[in-house]
Order: C-alpha cells, then structure tokens, then sequence
C-alpha cells in the first residue's frame, strides 16, 4: 500500500478536478491512502466529498496568499510524509512538485492535462525548468496529442513523458428520453444539440452559436456557467436566435446524465482540449457528435483504421461546422451510426481501469525502492 498525495490548483467542476477524484477513488478501492489538497477553491461543489483538504476557500489568492500557500503546503508535506505525490494543473505541478522535493518526498509526479503553449506565461517558463530538473520525476500526459505539445523541451523534460488516458465513471441516466426532458424542463418533441462545458474562451461558445444559428430549426441546450453568460445571452440575441438557446447553468452529475438522455446531438467546438471528459461521457451515452478538428479531439474519436465516431470540423470554418450540424439534423440514419460507433469506441480503448491501470504504475510501481532526490 503506497501513501499518495495529489495536489491540484483549484477546486471547481471541470475536467481535471473529476480526473483527480477519479483516481484518488480507484487508488483508494485498491488499498491505497490517497488524499486530494486543493489550493484553493473557485468553486466548492467537492467540498463534501472524503479524503480532501483545502488550502484557502478563497476564490481568488493575492500575491502574498499564494507564498503562505506554497509554504503551508510544504510544512504539510513534510508532517505527511507520503511515499508519492502527483500534481494536476499548471499551479499545482509547479507548487506541488517544488515544495514535495523541498518537504522530501520520495517519488514526485506531474500529470498534465492540457497542451504545454496553453499554460500562463509563468507557468510555462516554470513548468519547463522544473520538468527539465530533478523536481519533476515522472510526467504523465492525458493524451498522446498534450505530450506531442511538449516537442521543443529540452531532452530531460520529455524522456520523463508517458501518457494515460481519461476513463470515467458511467452511469447512465435510468429515465426514458422523454423522461429526462421532462425532468430538465426540455420541449419534448425538439430536436435538441446539446453542449456541455464552462463558459471560458477554450470553448470558442461564440462560434458555436454562430454555426448553431446557420440550422433551419432546434434548440441548442448550454449545460454550464462562467464569467461569458452574459455575453454570450448577448450574442444570440444578436443573432436573432435567443428563443432557441437554453443556457440551463451549472448541472449536478445526476442532472448531466438526464441532459445526455435527453439529447439528440452533442457539439464541442473547443480550441483545445486535453481529453475531454464531456465528450467521453457523450460518447457512453451513445449520441452522435460533431467536434472541433483538432488533434486531441482526433485522438479520442478516431480508431486505427482511420474511421471516425464523430463527425469532425475544422476550427474557424462556419460553413463546415453548419453543414455538419444540419447533415446530423437531417439524417437519423447516420445519427444512429455514429452513436453506436462512439459507445463501443469508448468501453474499447477509454476505461477506467485503463486510467487506474496508469496511474497506479506511474505512482507506485515505477517508484524506485530507494528515496530519490
């Protein structure tokens, strides 16, 4: 049994902050001890969930908070005294890993969850020098396309890339369609896109009702909320679309569920993605997809012969992205290929054993028997 302690940035509803609870249960169903240490907490929607710690439930830190921060974490670490620890998110690699080498910890991983020329300038500058150093030990990538980001790092950053894909933990939801848009206030007989994310410029939501307003009829549903809502309720009524764009805000899990039931396409027109955790869960409940053409997009929808379960657009071609949308609103028949080719993608090659599987080896069993500094 291995005493690991995984250090993220922040704590709200996104992808990364799912990963990490993700694993840290499933090491946990193994024997392991892990605990979660958000630094601080933009969102508290994990507050209640076992095994984690908050640093500052503030959702912003000041220059002087984020040095107490890094301080108080690395006193933590050292009164712990874990056998590995693993950090998410730019800040969290970068804090975590730097005060778990100071605090002595033995084994010391990074997990990087979005494409190294994302990050903030001092992150990337940071990240690079750490990674390339003896700080970071090992340095897991969510996808092939995040470790292909890091090709110009020096030789001593990417020797220590591995990759270990997202899985998720899929239940679907036990109502009918119709149920389910019953339940989330949804017109029954609507042919109905469905979206799912945080309202932040990497999901380019501004073109996608750009493209939405290019369909002859529908709704498109916005499951999620941020600092955009505004300007985006804005924009579809310049659009002249705002009767048929339902912004529901921030759904809980078991609501997320009833908004795949009840869906007849999903759209994700991201800029970048690591991998998403929405569109593996689309995918788990069968619905056809049209997302953005990006490689890490590619890297979850296309299988080894080159076949697709989703219908792909380039980034920034509106008449694509709209011939697309109306090519799914249009044939049920190629829906119907598609959701069913994206469900038996997903359980072939995006498990979450699989993810379990990587973690535990990055963590434990690659650990050296012998401290390493």
């Amino acid at each position: 049994m291995a005493k690991i302690v995984g250090i993220i940035s922040f704590m709200n509803a996104a992808g990364a902050q799912e990963a990490l609870l993700r694993v840290s249960r499933g090491l946990r169903a193994r024997g392991h001890d892990m605990e979660i240490w958000f630094l601080y907490e933009e969102d508290s929607i994990h507050a209640n969930e076992p095994h984690i710690r908050v640093f500052e439930r503030k959702t912003r830190l000041t220059p002087l908070e984020y040095v107490k921060v890094f301080l108080r974490l690395r006193s933590e670490l050292k009164a712990a005294a874990p056998d590995s620890v693993v950090g998410f998110l730019p800040l969290g690699n970068v804090f975590g890993m730097t005060a778990a080498y100071l605090a002595g910890v033995p084994w010391r991983v990074a997990s990087q969850r979005a494409p190294g020329p994302t990050f903030g300038k001092a992150m990337r500058i940071l990240d690079r020098y750490l990674g390339a150093s003896s700080v970071y030990q090992k340095i897991v990538c969510v996808s092939d396309a995040v470790r292909r980001s890091f090709h110009d790092y020096a030789p001593e950053y990417r020797k220590k890339l591995s990759v270990v894909h997202n899985g998720i933990e899929w239940t679907p939801s036990d109502a009918s369609k119709e149920e389910a848009r019953r339940i989330l206030g949804l017109a029954p007989d609507a042919f109905i896109f469905g979206a799912i994310g945080r309202m932040k410029v990497q999901k380019n939501y501004f073109f996608m009702l750009d493209a939405f307003a290019g369909t002859s009829n529908g709704i498109l549903a916005i499951a999620g909320d941020g600092m955009l809502r505004p300007e985006l309720e804005q924009h579809a009524r310049k659009l002249g679309i705002e009767n048929r764009v339902l912004f529901m805000g921030a759904l809980d899990r078991q609501e997320i569920r009833h908004f795949l039931k009840a869906m007849d396409v999903f759209v994700q027109t991201s800029l970048y993605e690591g991998q998403s955790n929405a569109v593996l869960e689309a995918m788990h409940a069968g619905l056809p997809m049209v997302l953005s053409d990006i490689p890490e997009q590619r890297e979850t929808v296309v299988d080894e012969a080159g076949d697709a379960c989703s219908l792909l657009a380039p980034l920034g071609d509106l008449p694509a992205w709209q011939k697309a949308l109306q090519e799914l609103e249009t044939w049920p028949e190629v829906r119907a290929a598609l959701g069913e080719g994206a469900t038996r993608h997903v359980n072939a090659r995006f498990t979450l054993d699989a993810m379990i599987d990587g973690f535990e080896r990055a963590l434990v069993t690659d650990r050296p028997s012998s401290p390493v500094r």
